[in-house]
């Protein structure tokens, strides 16, 4: 079964298409006339990715990636929303002393 996505057109009609769009969608899309949304066509949202529970995250150094540090608040304890919501500066500050 192929991947699948929605996109609202210029009219305002949402499609299902599958994926990857062939090169005339894929244009349409990177000229903003074709925008992927959501099957009830509200904005689309990333579905929230979860850390590997069976594998800890490693405690990021300073230079590290935002993904790195909201992973390593939600091991120590943070809400994975709200680390999401923090700064990289806020993270960093909040929880680099965390063991």
């Amino acid at each position: 079964m192929a991947e699948t996505a929605f996109f609202r057109g210029e009219g305002g009609a949402v499609w299902e298409m599958d994926l990857p769009l062939g090169s005339a969608h894929q244009r349409d899309v990177e000229l903003g006339r074709l925008i992927q949304v959501d099957p009830e066509g509200s904005a689309f949202t990333e579905p929230a990715t979860e850390p590997d529970p069976q594998e800890p995250a490693k405690k990021p150094n300073k230079a590290s990636s935002k993904a790195d540090w909201v992973a390593w608040a939600v091991q120590q304890g943070a809400e994975q929303e709200e680390a999401e919501s923090l700064t990289l500066a806020a993270l960093i500050e909040r929880f680099h002393s965390a063991e």
